[in-house]
């Protein structure tokens, strides 16, 4: 299904969550969510159910107060979160819903929505950990691979990013699904972005990927082609003409879509 999405400012209300958000960020968590993005989530799942999840060793714990409510963050928000290997940064997702459960009063199961890298980490986890999320929304997840990760692998090693790009490449990604099918229990939605134009991104990135994309004569969000940010076992939500891998996590718009069908 293909959305032009409302303005954030012309939203209706919706009912009260049953369960609280988890938010899982991306590749070296360069893709952050926007404040915008993070108050329109304590609009509809309420003050002290929103939490985020940086994927390093840091423990971390703080909170943001805004107008809507209070948001709970752990590990810290630095580019070095995100670099691992899938199966390291699931161990930084559990070691971090456990310290929310002891801390900050995380109760499960919990909805999720993850962005990028992020969808195959939770991919890990659900495997683990099959009773502990309810539903689930990944934003433009690489559910097939990501073939740029395989041709600019020497790129992640100089960002310090080496074995997370390794386990971005389509042959990780397949051997990572095949290991770890997605529990059929658990409702899992797809959105991917359909970019039009160039964007730069935070570092060139978007730039970088529009381009080699685009001689590949391939649709993307910049950063991954778009016919490999669907996931058979899910249903896919929508697709986002006009957006990118960047505002999938900044526009508040994107948030309401989740909210949508996350119980």
């Amino acid at each position: 299904m293909t959305l032009s999405l409302q303005s954030s400012e012309s939203v209706k209300p919706m009912a009260a969550k049953a369960h609280p958000l988890v938010l899982v960020h991306g590749l070296r968590n360069a893709h952050r969510w926007t404040e915008s993005f993070l108050r329109r989530a304590v609009d509809r799942w309420g003050t002290d159910r929103v939490y985020v999840v940086h994927l390093n060793r840091s423990e971390r714990l703080w909170s943001v107060d805004y107008p809507e409510g209070r948001v709970h963050l752990a590990g810290d928000p630095h580019h070095g979160a995100g670099c691992d290997t899938v199966e390291r940064q699931c161990t930084y997702l559990e070691q971090k819903l456990a310290l929310f459960q002891e801390m900050r009063g995380l109760t499960k199961p919990f909805d999720v929505i993850a962005h990028s890298m992020g969808g195959l980490v939770l991919r890990r986890y659900v495997s683990q950990h099959p009773e502990d999320v309810a539903a689930a929304v990944t934003l433009g997840t690489p559910h097939l691979g990501a073939p740029m990760a395989r041709d600019f692998l020497w790129f992640g090693y100089i960002v310090g990013a080496g074995r997370a790009f390794g386990s971005l490449t389509p042959r990780r990604v397949r051997e990572l699904v095949n290991r770890h099918p997605w529990p059929s229990h658990i409702p899992l939605y797809t959105v991917r972005a359909i970019q039009r134009g160039v964007s730069w991104g935070v570092g060139g990135e978007l730039f970088i990927g529009t381009l080699y994309h685009a001689l590949l004569r391939r649709d993307s969000d910049g950063l991954v082609p778009a016919d490999l940010a669907k996931c058979g076992e899910g249903h896919h939500l929508a697709d986002l003409p006009g957006y990118n891998h960047l505002r999938l996590v900044s526009d508040p718009a994107v948030l309401d879509l989740c909210a949508s069908v996350l119980p």
